[in-house]
C-alpha cells in the first residue's frame, strides 16, 4: 500500500501582519519542527519527493515543506530553525516583490540557497493566477522570473509553484518548456489524472489549524490527502 508523502505548504510566520489561518506564528512553527524530529520522520528535498512520484511506502515516514510568497518573516523565523534541525525546504518567492517592504532581499535568498537543502522556487514574476491572464503575459512570467532567479543567485531554478494555485493544461505546458522540472499546486489537485505529474505536487496547506499535536500528526500520517479538501 502506498501513501502520499505530505508536503506542507507555509505562508507567513507573521500573525500580527496576516491575521488570517494561513499565517501561523513562530512559536507553532517551532513545535512543528520539535513534532516532526519527535515523529522520526525523514524530511526530504522536493526533487527526492518528485523521483518518489511523492509517494511513500506504508512503513516510511517521509515529509517535505514549502514555503510561498518570500515573506521576510519566513527569513527571520523559519531559517533559523530549519538550519538548526537540518531541514530541507523549498523557499517561492515572486521576483518582482524581492527587496519589497515586508518580502525577502536578494541578500536573504542567497544567503538560504548557500545551505544545503534549501532550494529557492519561482513563485511567478508577479503574484497573478497564470491561467486567468492572457498567455503570452503568463510565458513572460514563467520564463522571466526563472532568468532574473538565476542571474541574481547564481543557480539553476528547477522548481515553479503557480500563484493562488492557479494552471491548467497551457500552464504545466509552459512551465515545462521553460525549463523547470517540478512544480507545486496550491494545496489539492483531486483529478486522478493529475496524480504523479511532477508539475503539480499536491500540497498540505498548514495554518494555525494545526496547533495541537493530534491534528499535526495526522497532517504528517500520509493518509490526510484520502480526506477530503487538505
Amino acid at each position: 500500500m502506498k501513501r502520499y508523502i505530505p508536503v506542507l505548504a507555509y505562508h507567513s510566520l507573521n500573525p500580527e501582519r496576516f491575521p488570517n489561518k494561513l499565517a501561523v506564528s513562530p512559536e507553532l512553527f517551532r513545535k512543528h519542527m520539535l513534532w516532526i524530529r519527535q515523529s522520526k520522520c525523514q524530511v526530504i528535498d522536493l526533487e527526492t519527493c518528485v523521483k518518489n512520484a511523492w509517494r511513500e511506502g506504508l512503513f516510511e515516514h517521509k515529509v517535505a515543506m514549502t514555503f510561498d510568497d518570500g515573506y521576510e518573516d519566513n527569513y527571520q523565523y523559519a531559517f533559523p530553525v530549519l538550519k538548526e534541525y537540518g531541514f530541507a525546504a523549498a523557499f517561492f518567492v515572486t521576483a518582482a516583490d524581492i527587496g519589497k517592504k515586508g518580502f525577502m532581499t536578494w541578500d536573504m535568498l542567497r544567503e538560504m540557497a548557500a545551505v544545503p537543502g534549501i532550494e529557492v522556487g519561482s513563485h511567478a514574476l508577479e503574484h497573478k493566477p497564470l491561467s486567468d491572464i492572457p498567455e503570452s503575459e503568463a510565458w513572460t512570467s514563467l520564463v522571466a522570473s526563472k532568468k532574473i532567479l538565476e542571474e541574481n543567485l547564481g543557480r539553476k531554478i528547477r522548481a515553479i509553484c503557480y500563484p493562488f494555485g492557479s494552471f491548467n493544461e497551457k500552464v504545466l505546458e509552459m512551465a515545462r518548456s521553460a525549463g523547470y522540472v517540478y512544480g507545486c499546486a496550491a494545496s489539492c489537485v483531486h483529478d486522478r489524472k493529475f496524480l504523479g505529474n511532477p508539475y503539480l505536487l499536491r500540497r498540505i496547506k498548514i495554518s494555525d489549524s494545526s496547533s495541537s499535536r493530534l491534528v499535526f500528526r495526522f497532517r504528517l500520517s500520509g493518509f490526510y490527502h484520502f480526506f477530503g479538501h487538505p
